[in-house]
């Protein structure tokens, strides 16, 4: 337990940095891909400090999935079952059933999906359901305000994964009626940003 409010302090105080960058989402000394004679701990235990930093708000939000995202990449490499579980641990905070909202997981959901082709070809899938609103069962979130970190965490994946991004289109053309205002213009915006020109690709019929 001291080590996690150690590592929790110094990864606080490390985000809130104003010199802070994506390219650094970590100290040095923390980072999950360093050297072994550098670096100091192992990547799993940075999973819990960084879990702790996701509600908290912008600016640490985003710095906080950034850095997990590069957590679970190297995870993926090394221990692919832990990389799934901590997805898995995502999926659980955004399911009603747990009693959470899961401010936060939106945002690493598709930080560790963008960080590792691996993790997205088993989990792209599952992060997309949470803007498919169809009949019947579905994981689609009903909370607006963290279904609009939905759509941008699909946005994270659709900028770096273009082959994904056909399937992210359909929902988000089909989003274009999401009973939220502002959810409606972002989907809106991001079908508009990534649809491919006309004639650029055989898959620019969306149903």
């Amino acid at each position: 337990m001291p080590r996690f409010r150690a590592l929790k302090h110094d990864i606080r105080k490390w985000l809130r940095r104003e010199d802070w960058s994506p390219a650094q989402p970590l100290p040095p000394e923390l980072a999950p891909d360093a050297p072994d004679d550098v670096r100091q701990v192992d990547p799993t235990s940075l999973v819990g400090p960084l879990f702790a930093c996701l509600p908290e708000g912008e600016p640490l939000t985003d710095r906080a999935a950034a850095a997990l995202g590069g957590v679970l990449a190297v995870l993926r490499k090394e221990r692919p079952e832990e990389a799934k579980n901590v997805i898995r641990r995502f999926m659980w905070h955004m399911n009603e059933e747990s009693g959470n909202i899961g401010w936060g997981i939106p945002e690493a959901f598709g930080e560790a999906l963008a960080q590792s082709r691996l993790l997205a070809d088993d989990f792209y899938r599952v992060l997309f359901s949470y803007i498919r609103n169809k009949e019947g069962d579905n994981t689609w979130c009903d909370y607006a305000p963290l279904r609009l970190s939905c759509y941008r965490a699909v946005e994270r994946v659709m900028a770096v994964r273009p082959d994904l991004r056909h399937e992210a289109l359909c929902l988000l053309h089909n989003a274009g009626d999401d009973p939220d205002p502002a959810c409606r213009a972002l989907a809106r915006e991001l079908f508009e940003r990534y649809r491919p020109a006309p004639g650029e690709t055989a898959k620019n019929t969306f149903v």
